[in-house]
């Protein structure tokens, strides 16, 4: 039977959305029974395939192929094209209906018939003409939108290539002129050819080298053997040579001989100091220097050649004369053949050197210039193909390629679907109760909120001191009910609040309390300034001291200023006479002050146990407002200086979660839990609904 009980709660308290998805049900199945009207639908297949055209032309072939999706089913993607929102439009524009894009989809169906490339479309409508037309056109929107597509992704194609070609062309132009630079720079024509005619080349020079080292050998063993012969070198012959053969020079050359002929007869009979042999001495002084000055002028090597060789004298020992003329002049002849021979070799080697290095540098030349080519090669290649690809595309953009045709075109249908009136009334009142009651369930599996007052006892385990019924507040701040409606239900509700407090812990004397709960919006503010001022109608002095220094709402509730509040207090900023406001007989209000960067750090300080003992002595009670449990841990600081802590729970707003939190920091805490206050219910609510409001 509880059970049960549980169950009607549930719907009680989800009445409302419950009520509105059963009565749209059953107003959708009325509606629909009274406006129904025999509904017509035409049908018309279309067939995929691989384009003909494409296949026999060769061009374009790709653009009649249908590609695969993800799921490897071609004909889900084209079903879903035929169903999209832009074919539709297009549809109705072109019928020039004043059709929801939206409404049209629903009546359309496309299905692919099994084990074919066939596609089925039908259309539903109330006029069978409309419907035979919207499915003709539609598959003809269908293969117009095919063939656009196909040009445009043609086109692209087309367009992204022509971009293309002129980069490739400058590339394969930049990379022939590179070609001819390093033709140019290397003096390369054919590097094969040139690579077998070094080989030849190198071959006879070394022929050649060795016919005249031989030369060179013969000479240089003749030069020896008339060396040996006359005593002389070969710069001595070649003088006396030169000598022989000129007339000018051998005509001094015999003068002097006489002038040194005769002095060697007069000094066998004269002295050096004999003038006859002075003057004879003067003269041949002087024939030398003709004869230096004749041999300077005339030889070939110059003054440099004839002073490295003999004196005048010994030129004249040397005087060739008949054979030993001849022999001189092969010598001379010789000597310069030698050294002809010695240039001759020295050229060759040079020429055999430049050969050897250009055949060494051959092989990489030929590497770098097949590099070269290559890429001339494929930069070439590449640029053709994209030439030939540009004019497949040019032609390819022409061509009515599509992949659809239509097979069997929509006919006008003589007879309605079969109508189903006689069950809608019957489904709506079925699904109406289900759906309504599968609301309500789930709506409650997934409500995380305390339900109602048993739901919060239950889960605090705490002493309940009294209900605070709920009461309509058209102002955003709380509402001091107490003050204003003072014979109302929810005033003698706070009256016996105050008395169960004190009933339910008669054993301890109380006069400090902390009231917090376990999220925010649960009224604890109200609940305090209420209580507090329930109290204070006793006749008792009491102060209501907002602790809440994150979100103070003391001030507002009672609407007095802010300016000097607790937290002055504490930082002995401003005595307690000072900051307190009397807003009622016996009812003092201390605010919070000025937001605190380090709120618990205040609260947990040796100014406040010196606050809490001073207003202990001085008022007969004191209500704290503090922070949500969950939110801060000001409450349980608090509560450690004061008697205990009225704990407030409001169904509907606080989650179990948060409740079940809120305990177990209370009893880690060591906390002294005075009880629950269940705001926003009545105390008949056990399983039923509960009206919400921001008390």
């Amino acid at each position: 039977m509880e059970e049960h009980l549980q169950y009607w709660a549930i719907l009680k308290r989800r009445w409302l959305p419950t009520s509105i998805v059963f009565t749209l049900l059953l107003a959708l199945s009325i509606g629909k029974t009274v406006i129904e009207t025999p509904i017509y639908q035409a049908t018309g297949q279309l067939v995929l395939k691989k384009n003909s055209t494409s296949s026999l032309t060769g061009v374009g072939n790709q653009l009649g192929q249908l590609e695969s999706s993800v799921s490897g089913r071609p004909l889900g993607n084209e079903v879903a094209v035929l169903h999209s929102l832009p074919i539709a439009e297009r549809t109705i524009n072109s019928l020039h209906l004043s059709q929801n894009p939206l409404v049209f989809l629903n009546a359309l169906q496309v299905k692919n018939i099994e084990a074919t490339d066939i596609l089925e479309l039908s259309y539903a409508d109330i006029d069978p003409k409309k419907a035979a037309s919207i499915v003709n056109t539609l598959m003809k929107v269908y293969i117009e939108n095919d063939i656009n597509a196909n040009r445009a992704q043609t086109r692209s194609a087309r367009d992204f290539i022509a971009q293309q070609l002129p980069l490739r062309k400058a590339k394969l132009q930049a990379a022939e002129q590179t070609l001819q630079y390093f033709k140019q720079r290397n003096r390369v024509l054919d590097l094969k050819a040139e690579a077998a005619s070094s080989i030849g080349i190198l071959t006879d020079l070394d022929r050649q080298v060795a016919a005249t080292r031989s030369d060179l050998a013969s000479q240089t063993a003749r030069m020896e053997s008339i060396k040996q012969l006359f005593g002389v070198n070969s710069q001595q012959a070649v003088v006396a040579g030169f000598v022989g053969e000129s007339p000018s020079t051998t005509l001094v050359l015999g003068q002097l001989q006489d002038i040194q002929q005769k002095i060697e007869i007069l000094k066998l009979r004269l002295t050096d100091s004999h003038p006859t042999v002075i003057n004879l001495k003067e003269q041949e002084v002087v024939l030398k220097k003709q004869l230096q000055q004749r041999i300077e002028q005339s030889f070939i090597g110059g003054a440099g050649r004839f002073n490295q060789g003999k004196s005048p004298e010994n030129i004249v020992q040397l005087r060739p004369q008949g054979l030993q003329q001849g022999i001189l002049g092969n010598y001379a002849n010789a000597e310069a053949e030698r050294l002809s021979l010695q240039v001759r070799l020295k050229a060759l080697s040079q020429v055999i050197t430049s050969y050897r290095q250009r055949a060494n540098t051959l092989p990489k030349l030929e590497l770098q210039q097949r590099q070269l080519e290559r890429e001339i090669a494929a930069t070439e290649a590449s640029y053709q193909n994209l030439l030939a690809r540009y004019q497949e595309l040019l032609v390819a953009e022409n061509l009515q390629v599509s992949n659809a045709l239509i097979v069997t075109p929509a006919l006008i249908p003589g007879v309605p679907i079969k109508s189903r009136q006689y069950t809608n009334l019957l489904q709506g009142l079925i699904g109406g109760i289900l759906l309504s009651g599968a609301t309500a369930f789930i709506l409650d599996k997934f409500d995380k909120t305390v339900k109602n007052s048993k739901s919060a006892k239950d889960l605090l385990g705490y002493n309940l001191l009294g209900y605070i019924p709920p009461f309509n507040n058209s102002n955003l701040i709380p509402e001091v009910i107490v003050k204003n409606k003072p014979d109302s239900p929810v005033s003698e509700a706070f009256r016996m609040l105050q008395t169960n407090l004190r009933v339910f812990n008669s054993e301890q004397l109380i006069k400090v309390i902390v009231v917090s709960s376990a999220v925010p919006k649960e009224g604890k503010s109200t609940v305090a300034a209420n209580l507090a001022l329930s109290i204070s109608q006793l006749g008792r002095k009491v102060l209501l001291v907002d602790a809440d220094l994150r979100n103070p709402s003391q001030h507002k509730i009672w609407e007095i200023q802010n300016e000097v509040g607790l937290s002055h207090v504490l930082k002995s900023q401003s005595n307690l006479e000072r900051a307190v406001i009397e807003v009622a007989p016996s009812l003092d209000v201390l605010t919070a002050g000025e937001l605190n960067h380090n709120p618990a750090g205040l609260l947990d300080s040796s100014q406040m146990a010196i606050f809490v003992a001073q207003i202990a002595q001085k008022y007969d009670f004191t209500i704290i407002d503090s922070p949500p449990l969950t939110v801060a841990a000001d409450a349980t600081i608090l509560g450690k200086l004061a008697n205990g802590i009225l704990f407030v729970v409001r169904p509907g707003i606080a989650d179990s979660n948060s409740v079940s939190l809120s305990k177990e920091l209370l009893d880690k805490a060591d906390q002294n839990v005075l009880g629950i206050a269940i705001n926003g219910v009545k105390a008949s609510q056990q399983y039923s609904g509960y009206t919400m409001s921001s008390v």
